[in-house]
């Protein structure tokens, strides 16, 4: 009986756990701004010299 009341908290707090974060990941990707091709390539672009 212990552990069936242990399980049962766990999964509770599992499930609030989950909620959360997917909320909290879908309200930062509603306040993201959308970033532009070269915004978001820039970094691992490497120009060479050519000199």
């Amino acid at each position: 009986m212990r552990s069936l009341i242990f399980g049962a908290t766990l999964l509770a707090l599992a499930t609030i756990g989950c909620s959360t974060f997917i909320s909290a990941a879908l309200s930062a990707a509603q306040d993201a701004k959308a970033a532009t091709f070269s915004e978001r390539f820039a970094p691992a672009v490497t120009v060479l010299p050519t000199g």
